[in-house]
């Protein structure tokens, strides 16, 4: 039986995997990220900007594999970013924990110009004032798009701020490319993470966290847990000042309703009892005025 010849790989691809390897190797933690939708030079801004902080690096997903097949003993679920390795990706080597790394990506998204089909993420207005355009066929593109327009000096003036798009609408191929001829980028693109690792695969919609709702949502959980505690008298480092200073106050209730004469509470204890003898002398008077007191 004759055996299968292996398939050569040039000295580029071999040096690429070592490469890669030795990334994996450096950094404990990695990501992949979806490249769809951002450019080269959008690319370049996020990695000019992060250089101190992370490491992006393109590569084909076949040479990732191959990166891989060396790692699995070292990294547990290795085998199973298979599944993630499809598409246009970015693999985004760093030592900050994933959920950082997805915040960082939401928070710096790039500006782009809008593509059809694209989805509006705000309410996109042309402002009013001089457009610098010939007048032509372009004013059709105004007119489909129910921008007002008015011919002056030889240009095409938008005549008030205008909605072009609403939030949430679809981005039509004439009004995209009106957008750009305006010279207007109203879409925020970035690097979305498909999944982080850090001892294990995170999936990215478990990254994708609402940082406000997390937030609310913890310091409604100390908030129950401190009350649960005080009111189950549970003493820990947290509420054991609450705990003492809510005995000291029914304590001294307590000796101020008793009328125990003790130096803490004889200023309170005076003062009811003398709120108690008006109240009492007032109520003698109603019934007996003839009664001087």
């Amino acid at each position: 039986m004759t055996a299968t010849p292996k398939k050569h790989v040039s000295p580029e691809k071999e040096q690429a995997v070592k490469d890669l390897q030795a990334l994996f190797d450096k950094y404990p933690i990695f990501a992949i990220a979806d490249l769809k939708g951002l450019k080269a030079s959008q690319l370049q801004v996020l990695k000019k900007k992060f250089k101190d902080e992370l490491e992006i690096h393109i590569a084909k997903n076949r040479l990732v594999k191959l990166a891989l097949l060396n790692l699995k003993k070292k990294h547990k679920d290795i085998g199973e970013l298979n599944e993630y390795l499809a598409g246009p990706n970015a693999f985004v080597f760093s030592r900050k924990n994933p959920f950082a790394l997805y915040l960082m990506f939401e928070r710096n998204k790039v500006e782009s110009e809008a593509s059809a089909g694209d989805i509006a993420p705000n309410d996109i207005v042309v402002t009013a004032g001089n457009t610098g355009m010939q007048p032509g066929p372009i004013l059709s593109k105004f007119g489909a798009a129910k921008i007002q327009t008015k011919i002056q000096d030889g240009s095409v003036w938008i005549a008030k701020d205008t909605i072009a798009v609403k939030k949430g609408d679809a981005i039509s191929a004439d009004v995209a490319d009106l957008l750009g001829k305006l010279g207007l980028k109203p879409i925020m693109v970035g690097l979305k993470l498909r999944m982080g690792y850090d001892g294990g695969i995170i999936p990215g919609d478990v990254l994708a966290i609402n940082l406000d709702e997390y937030k609310a949502n913890l310091a409604r959980a100390i908030h129950e847990a401190m009350g649960l505690s005080i009111n189950a008298v549970y003493p820990t480092k947290e509420t054991t000042p609450l705990l003492i200073a809510k005995a000291y106050m029914e304590a001294k209730g307590v000796a101020i309703e008793s009328g125990m004469p003790i130096p803490e509470v004889m200023g309170e204890v005076l003062a009811l009892a003398e709120s108690q003898g008006k109240a009492v002398a007032n109520a003698v008077k109603k019934k007996h005025p003839e009664i001087q007191l």
